[in-house]
Parts: C-alpha cells; structure tokens; sequence
C-alpha cells in the first residue's frame, strides 16, 4: 500500500530540482508542470544624419537569431561597400549573411558579397558591383543582411563598424567622404 501524497510530493521535488537548473532561462512552476519562460533577444540600432550608414534589426529575428540590416542613405555614385563589424563574442556569434535584394544589384549589375569572420568578435564585410558603374543611395536602401546567433543568456553588446569604406566608381575607386557609421547594441536576457 502506498502512502498517501508520496506521488504529489515526488513531482513537486522534480519541479523544484528542474526550476533550479533551468534557473538562468526565467524557469516557474504551474499546476500544470514546468513553464520556461522565452530569453529575449533584441537589438537597438544606432541612428544619425544622412549621408550613412546605419544598422536596422530584420523582420526575420528571433529569440535564438538576430538578423541586422545595414542600409545607406544619400551616398551617390557607390560601387563597394568594405566594414568590419566588432562585437562581444561572449555575447553574439556570427552565423551567416545575405545579399539578396541588395540596392547595389537593384538595376541588374551582379554583385559579388562576402562576409567573414576574421577575428574574436569581428567579421568583415564586403559588397561591390562587377560593373564600372556606381549607384545613388538617395534614401535608406538596404545593403547586407548579416545574422547573429545568442551565445548566452544574459548580457550586452555593441555592435561597431570598423575599417569602414564606402568606394565610387572612379579610375581607380576613391573613398566617399563625409559618410558617418551608426552601429547598435544587442541585449540578451
């Protein structure tokens, strides 16, 4: 015969002991079992005055990814665009990139993207037209997707560009000047 409330409590043991590792993921208990609440992660971006560039947070981000947009607005005449972005790798990874719908390929030139990670905490960019031309970014159009991956589940992070160039379409390609470059911030919690 098995005493009475020994099942009860052997649950509410498991609960506890399953809230106390999962502790750091927001963990509670219902009538109904365990309940981990979700990691929000979200990105702030940076802004400023044209001509720049800036960062925007994608409409594919998710708890685990955050996919930040750089777009460019009133730069003319631009055939590369070549950063670094700098970042807490204890915070945020790396994943991937995309160029798809890139402004610079807008009228049919191939572009030719890369994206890298060259460094802790650093990945370099870059995007050029395989034309001779250059095109005007005469308001925000957007230039690269790159997609980070959360690393922990707490926790702040820049996100500065670096070693950034904008390049006309000139013989040989010359810097665009007076172009300023806004990052952001990513917070995990």
């Amino acid at each position: 015969m098995k005493p009475t409330g020994s099942r009860p409590m052997s649950l509410a043991m498991l609960v506890m002991a399953m809230c106390s590792m999962l502790f750091a993921a927001g963990c509670s208990s219902s009538g109904s079992g365990v309940v981990a609440s979700p990691i929000m992660f979200t990105y702030v971006p940076g802004a400023g005055p044209s001509p720049s560039v800036t960062t925007v947070l994608g409409a594919a981000s998710t708890a685990s990814v955050a996919e930040i947009e750089i777009h460019v607005t009133g730069v003319l005449d631009v055939l590369t665009a070549s950063f670094t972005l700098d970042y807490d790798p204890a915070t945020v990874g790396f994943l991937d990139f995309d160029a798809a719908g890139s402004h610079l390929a807008s009228d049919g030139t191939t572009i030719q993207p890369i994206a890298q990670l060259t460094g802790a905490g650093q990945v370099t960019v870059g995007v050029t037209r395989l034309g001779a031309t250059g095109i005007d970014f005469n308001t925000a159009q957007f230039l690269i997707k790159i997609r980070f991956l959360r690393v922990t589940a707490n926790g702040t992070s820049m996100l500065a560009f670096g070693n950034n160039e904008l390049l006309d379409s000139m013989t040989p390609p010359q810097p665009i000047a007076g172009v300023q470059w806004f990052g952001g911030t990513f917070q995990v919690n």
